[in-house]
């Protein structure tokens, strides 16, 4: 694959953004080319990541591309290796699965002739995410992103929907004046924003003292995006009002684009500055806990499906950050962080194809009995059998158990944590999972298995809206069985994610050139050579004054 060929994760998303846009009073025309520029999508990244993994030892490649062929760090880099390889496959995936989903759910107030260029700006915004190279246009990509959630997240116009909209926007822009004037500061104390110069500098020990309060003010930033102890209270009230398409999408990508970010800066980045990681990992991994635990918790407690399903956004969330906190951990071997690291990634790309598919699942229920109130609902496993056996197949998987594709990721995590020493975090790891295995059964059981009760809608077991989101939902168990019985084909792609994370040498000399590394190298020799050749002339000269005395 040539390298300048991943510039079109950015203009595929953007072209069909603008075409949808002038089609917007001809929905047919919309879905034909909606679905044509998401396959393409899905085509091209998949493409990618066998190019970034061709070969035998699966060590991984790096694409790279200097936009205007402006050298780096001076313009602007985007590139794909191991860990956006594999991230924009299962998004590009994820968002072709969404798209069938909301051509046959969504309303048409909903779907309108804007819904489309929304959705395609939004991909736009998220794959940029996956491939830029340095911090300012990440705050570019963020933005573009942002903005189409928020004009997504209005679709509806519900009084419930609307206000927790205006809370979401509110926030989102607090976190993105934190995120540029953060940049901004980074700027000034190194003089550059691209993330392999960064990563350079960190490397070599040359990292300003007063630059890691600024980093650990980064923690802060993406916590807000990812929603991380404490700063998670604005979701489980936000995703829960929207229709279940959008929900879905927003469930299985934005956080989990926090989530890559922040592996993406801390480990990657400023992982092997020990000022940073000495600040920043206990930080993470005591929020870790709380998020893991207190999230499911609140799911726990919750007799509504959207409500459950989104509290525990925030405590899967704990698992990946738990992973991140341990693959930046001082005092660790390498090959525990390598492994913590993969562990995460993997745990991330199994969530984004599972928490998408059990929104999907809510958004067939309401359908089907016209309420996800499990006090108001059942009696749906004789109605809906192909969704009662899809949604308890990504249930478990979200439960984590074996040989399903969460039980994997998990295992990993908690693993390592034992192996660092962090027992009481680990114990709560093992508590989370136990309790979310709780609260999907109470969905199942309350929902599928337990006759009606209460309010009952009597639906046809069969329509084409419905068949159209079994599809959708198919597909992403699909993905999700395939990570579990194909695990180790999966995590091998995660390891060597994680490998060009833990040592980003590789990263930097594909991105700066590979004299990098070694001019520095040099350099730090001949500064050796003088300090020794000076220590001999001090040498000489006490020597030769004690001979004159």
């Amino acid at each position: 694959m040539n390298p300048h060929l991943i510039i079109l994760f950015v203009l595929v998303p953007m072209t069909a953004g603008v075409v949808t846009l002038l089609l917007h009073r001809h929905k047919p025309a919309q879905r034909v080319i909606g679905l044509f520029f998401l396959l393409f999508n899905v085509i091209t990244s998949l493409s990618a990541l066998y190019h970034v993994y061709a070969g035998a030892d699966r060590a991984g490649r790096i694409l790279v591309s200097q936009m205007g062929n402006w050298p780096a760090p001076f313009g602007i880099t985007i590139a794909v290796d191991p860990l956006a390889a594999i991230m924009l496959a299962v998004c590009s995936i994820v968002c072709l699965a969404v798209f069938i989903y909301c051509v046959s759910q969504l309303k048409d107030n909903i779907a309108g002739g804007y819904f489309h260029p929304l959705y395609h700006l939004l991909i736009f915004g998220v794959q940029w995410s996956f491939i830029t190279g340095d911090l300012f246009n990440l705050f570019v990509a963020f933005e573009i992103m942002l903005m189409a959630s928020y004009a997504m997240f209005c679709l509806g116009t519900t009084r419930d929907q609307m206000r927790q909209a205006y809370k979401y926007v509110l926030l989102n822009l607090v976190g993105s004046t934190l995120f540029v004037t953060c940049a901004g500061m980074l700027y000034g104390q190194l003089g550059t924003l691209n993330m392999a110069d960064m990563a350079r500098i960190a490397l070599q020990g040359q990292l300003p003292t007063a630059a890691v309060p600024v980093v650990a003010m980064l923690l802060v930033v993406f916590g807000l995006k990812t929603a991380i102890f404490p700063i998670w209270f604005w979701l489980p009230d936000s995703y829960y009002t929207m229709p279940a398409a959008i929900g879905g999408l927003f469930a299985g990508l934005l956080t989990k684009v926090g989530a890559y970010v922040m592996i993406r800066v801390f480990v990657m980045m400023f992982g092997t500055a020990e000022a940073v990681t000495q600040v920043v990992a206990p930080v993470i991994l005591v929020s870790a806990a709380v998020t893991m635990f207190f999230g499911v918790l609140g799911a726990v407690s919750m007799h509504t499906v959207r409500r459950i399903l989104s509290i525990h956004i925030i405590s899967q969330v704990g698992y990946m950050i738990f992973g991140v906190g341990l693959a930046i951990g001082a005092g660790l071997s390498e090959e525990v962080r390598m492994m913590a690291a993969a562990g995460a990634i993997f745990f991330i790309i199994h969530n984004m194809a599972v928490k998408c598919c059990l929104f999907l699942c809510g958004g067939l229920m309401v359908e089907h009995a016209g309420s996800d109130d499990l006090e108001k609902i059942g009696g749906l496993l004789p109605r809906a059998p192909w969704l009662a056996a899809l949604f308890l197949v990504a249930a478990l998987s979200l439960a984590g158990l074996p040989p399903l594709s969460g039980f994997f990721g998990k295992w990993v995590l908690i693993k390592e944590g034992w192996t660092a020493g962090h027992y009481v975090i680990t114990g709560f790891a093992i508590a989370t999972s136990l309790l979310t295995l709780l609260s999907m059964l109470k969905i199942w059981s309350y929902g599928f298995w337990n006759p009606p009760r209460g309010h009952h809608v009597d639906r046809p077991h069969d329509t084409p809206r419905t068949s159209g989101g079994i599809v959708a939902i198919a597909m992403l168990v699909f993905v999700a069985l395939s990570m579990g019985f194909g695990a180790q084909a999966w995590f091998d792609v995660c390891r060597g994610a994680a490998r060009s994370l833990i040592d980003p040498k590789p990263y930097i000399t594909a991105v700066l050139g590979p004299r990098v590394l070694d001019d520095y190298g040099l350099h730090q020799r001949i500064a050796a050579r003088d300090l020794h050749e000076a220590h001999r002339e001090v040498h000489h000269a006490a020597h030769h004054e004690e001979v004159t005395r």
